[in-house]
């Protein structure tokens, strides 16, 4: 028989640690791509990737747009971002790639 739906007596499911709905750590990558959002074209990918340090990626397709918005992320989100280097985007054909650490 299932319990009805107001009636928490009945179930034995726990709840998990952490779980309270709050999301602090997406929330500020959140916050970031939307500040970074305005100043890239429209076809850009903005990524994070965490491997023992938080890394930007930027993914965008034309080389002039690229040079502009590498000339602003040292000093966009507060100077953030350090050690900015080019690439070539590994999943995206015909994308350049802009990188840089993230010191939140």
């Amino acid at each position: 028989m299932h319990p009805e739906k107001g009636d928490k007596s009945r179930t034995n499911v726990e709840s998990i640690l952490g779980s309270s709905g709050s999301t602090p750590v997406s929330d500020e990558l959140n916050r970031i791509t939307t500040m970074l959002g305005p100043y890239c074209p429209a076809d850009t990918v903005i990524s994070f990737e965490f491997s023992g340090k938080l890394l930007l990626h930027v993914d965008i397709r034309r080389f002039e747009e690229m040079t502009t918005i590498e000339a602003m992320l040292p000093t966009a989100c507060g100077g953030i971002f350090h050690d900015i280097h080019r690439g070539m985007a590994s999943k995206h054909s015909f994308f350049h790639r802009l990188s840089a650490s993230v010191a939140l």
